[in-house]
């Protein structure tokens, strides 16, 4: 039987070589997970060839057979790119990838391969599959499991300052406590002459269409008071180091009522009897409406030198244009706009499964799912045991070329040995056709 071992062995080295061959190939495919050859040995049972009692048994095997090819699942190395739409999982999982775009339609397939791209319809695909995950809508997860769209993103997105989810303005300044007190009942205050205010400045806020408006705030240093202060546990010598009118107009039309007043103790603080806040009224009309917000002077302080903003910060943004999309590593989607703002859009799903080599290989680095690769379960990345997202980056192969190039060495070995093998056979029988 000696050929039948060597023909055996040849067949397995040759596989082997298949497969080493195989994972050389696509040392340089993103997502890809190579593969080994398991052999077992063979033999021709036979009753008769074993004896009773321990030790004497004579049989030999029969050759070798190839048991499975079984892929290799170990992370590949993750390397950065340019392109906001690659994305690598670091750890478990797959994405899900379905043949159509509609609902759950067509071939399921999953992949660690991770080079998406916008289709004109701006659907993210992956070499003709598209990518599964669900819609968000203001931040939150929506419907069904589906291939993810951005196509209907508007372009001219924009939000008014003080909206649901926006601040007004927090603005803070310093007043200098050395500047000259102004009388009002000598110079009555009047925007146009600016003898009647120690200072000005304005801010800018957006309306329900994105259009910029200015709101401005005219400081006016009046005279030091005591003021009566409640409770009693406040010294009544405490000295208002400075009182300031403060007066707002709104895109140039002064805001009529009395003034805001704005208070310093002797420490250069705002006491608490100060009026911190100027209310923006809402504006009702077609052109420019948007809801009333505040404008905030905590944190605003009075010491020596001229007047000075510390911070200013004003909710709301104007209409933008929608730029492309990028991720984060929960695998949220953003929608990214030339006015600075990010909308997520939707969120990426990844599966796993108890026996991910149970899944058969569909090429195009997918995989398809068989009852073999047992129960499967979902969910986001970074939680459920899920892998996180990196975005701008790609899961390189797992395939060590340097450790293939070895191996193909070594099956080299085994087959030119079972070659070897083969060739003796043959020539002791040709030495019992030459007897005589």
């Amino acid at each position: 039987m000696g050929f039948q071992q060597g023909l055996s062995g040849l067949s397995a080295a040759s596989k082997q070589l298949d497969v080493i061959g195989n994972n050389i190939a696509n040392g340089s495919t993103i997502g890809f997970k190579g593969s080994r050859v398991e052999f077992g040995d063979l033999y021709a049972r036979s009753l008769a060839s074993a004896s009773t009692q321990a030790g004497t048994n004579t049989q030999a095997g029969v050759g070798v057979q190839v048991l499975a090819v079984s892929q290799q699942f170990q992370q590949g190395n993750i390397t950065t790119t340019n392109n906001p739409l690659d994305m690598a999982i670091s750890g478990n999982g797959f994405y899900r990838l379905t043949s159509e775009n509609t609902g759950n339609g067509g071939i399921e397939a999953f992949s660690r391969n991770g080079e998406f791209k916008l289709d004109k319809e701006g659907y993210i695909v992956n070499n003709g599959y598209y990518l599964n995950g669900y819609q968000m809508v203001n931040g939150v997860k929506t419907g069904a499991e589906q291939p993810l769209q951005v196509s209907t993103i508007n372009s001219g997105i924009a939000k008014a300052t003080g909206a649901p989810g926006e601040r007004g303005i927090d603005w803070s300044f310093n007043l200098n406590g050395g500047g000259a007190v102004i009388d009002p009942a000598v110079k009555p205050f009047d925007p146009l002459d600016a003898s009647t205010y120690s200072y000005t400045s304005g801010a800018k806020f957006y309306d329900n269409y994105g259009n910029v408006h200015t709101v401005s705030v005219y400081f006016a240093r009046r005279a030091s008071t005591i003021d009566p202060v409640v409770p009693a546990t406040v010294p009544p010598s405490t000295l208002d180091v400075n009182n300031w009118d403060v007066y707002h107009s709104v895109d140039g039309t002064l805001v009529a009522g009395a003034p805001t007043q704005v208070k310093f103790d002797q420490s250069g603080q705002l006491t608490a009897w100060s009026d911190n806040i100027i209310t923006i009224a809402a504006d009702t009309s077609a052109a420019s409406a948007h809801p009333a917000f505040d404008i905030d002077f905590t944190n605003s302080t009075q010491y020596s030198g001229d007047y000075s903003v510390s911070r200013q910060v004003a909710g709301g943004y104007p209409a933008g244009k929608f730029t492309g999309i990028g991720a984060d590593s929960a695998g949220v989607i953003y929608a990214n706009y030339t006015n600075g703002v990010t909308e997520p859009i939707g969120q990426i799903t990844l599966y796993n499964f108890s026996n991910i080599q149970g899944l058969v290989p569909n090429g195009n680095n997918r995989w398809l799912y068989s009852s073999d690769a047992g129960a499967r379960s979902m969910a986001d990345p970074n939680s459920g045991g899920m892998g996180y997202i990196k975005p701008s980056a790609l899961e390189e192969s797992n395939v060590d070329t340097t450790a293939e190039l070895v191996n193909m060495i070594i099956a080299q070995r085994y087959y030119q040995a079972n070659a070897q093998t083969i060739k003796t056979q043959d020539t002791i029988m040709q030495t019992l056709l030459n007897l005589r």
